[in-house]
């Protein structure tokens, strides 16, 4: 459903401390700003995972296939990894983080990680990217790292953290990226199996994984699929309604797997 803004390619800001759109036992989704204070305040102390992709400045359209409009804070001048800090600081002492688009080293200081891993996401198919070079992306890094912050004392170091998931694995995760022609719910989507590895991996059931920059919503839709729970923001309106659609498409799976 296009709404007006949708087709004069605009993007309409969220109010100030954003908006619930949807909230349920396992899922909550907020149509805001991320690195809003009153918007950050909202997610509970104390969860469980980590898991973003923020804007990183590619600003990249492709001339191929469907055009996107711009994402917020893709034009280089946001420091995320300044803003995921204070998301991090509400996170579970000794829980996981993982980061697309960053790297360890941009990471470990702010978001006060110990030790930090590169996971490699292989695409298993070579995308776009600039046409005019002889090589294209196949690939996508994601920082793994572990939180080593006590929020409930008063956010100062707890110990050093332990650079272990639940299951030791390798470090490349080969999962099909969307094709060019499948990409049509938003430019960056990830797909659910991706995100279900990286959640399956870091935590339990009913433990509770927050993205602050949502897009489309595969990161919810994996956790509610793998049986946690999931908080969401999203910056984008339409993005942020599609989310809700996925969400509650994915709780009604996760209803009759429970029944069956």
């Amino acid at each position: 459903m296009s709404s007006p803004a949708d087709q004069l390619d605009l993007v309409v800001a969220p109010p100030l401390g954003g908006q619930v759109l949807y909230q349920s036992d396992r899922a909550t989704v907020i149509w805001g700003d991320c690195r809003q204070p009153e918007v950050i305040a909202q997610v509970p102390l104390d969860y469980d995972l980590l898991c973003t992709d923020p804007p990183y400045g590619v600003s990249y359209k492709s001339s191929y296939g469907r055009n996107f409009a711009a994402i917020e804070g893709d034009d280089g001048t946001v420091d995320w990894p300044a803003v995921l800090s204070q998301w991090a600081r509400r996170l579970r002492a000794s829980r996981h983080v993982y980061v697309f688009g960053y790297t360890g080293a941009q990471l470990a200081e702010p978001l006060c990680l110990g030790p930090t891993a590169e996971i490699i996401w292989d695409k298993a198919i070579t995308g776009m990217g600039d046409l005019a070079q002889p090589w294209g992306p196949a690939h996508e890094a994601i920082t793994f790292g572990v939180s080593t912050l006590n929020p409930r004392h008063g956010g100062k170091i707890a110990r050093k953290g332990a650079l272990a998931a639940r299951m030791r694995q390798g470090s490349v995760i080969r999962v099909l990226r969307p094709n060019a022609g499948g990409v049509r719910r938003h430019p960056t989507e990830k797909p659910v199996p991706l995100m279900a590895q990286l959640i399956e991996s870091s935590t339990v059931r009913r433990d509770l994984v927050v993205d602050p920059c949502a897009g489309s919503g595969s990161t919810g839709v994996a956790a509610i699929l793998e049986g946690r729970h999931t908080f969401l923001v999203e910056y984008d309106r339409s993005y942020a309604e599609l989310a809700v659609e996925r969400i509650k498409a994915a709780e009604k799976i996760a209803d009759r797997i429970a029944a069956a």
